[in-house]
């Protein structure tokens, strides 16, 4: 997949996501785990393919949906607070 593409799904993903879900955790680990959630079923959709060789689309998607949380998580690290 060329990288413009990828590049498009993410930006569409963020758009998405931001319009359901407006609002980002405060709390930075909290911030953190809906990123490694996201991550995780990356791993999920891998395993599932590795085991029944169905086809990546299930795991293009769910790496789509974790760069996008990544970008969410990036572009809103400055307002969540510190957990000391």
């Amino acid at each position: 997949m060329k990288i413009e593409k990828v590049i498009a799904l993410v930006f569409a993903e963020i758009e998405r996501a931001e319009a359901l879900h407006p609002a980002w955790p405060r709390d930075v680990v909290k911030a953190c785990s809906l990123l490694a959630e996201e991550a995780g079923e990356a791993v999920r959709a891998a395993n599932t393919f590795d085991e029944t060789r169905t086809g990546k689309k299930d795991i293009v998607t769910e790496a789509i949906h974790t760069a996008a949380t990544a970008i969410r998580f990036l572009k809103n690290i400055e307002e969540t607070e510190e957990n000391e």
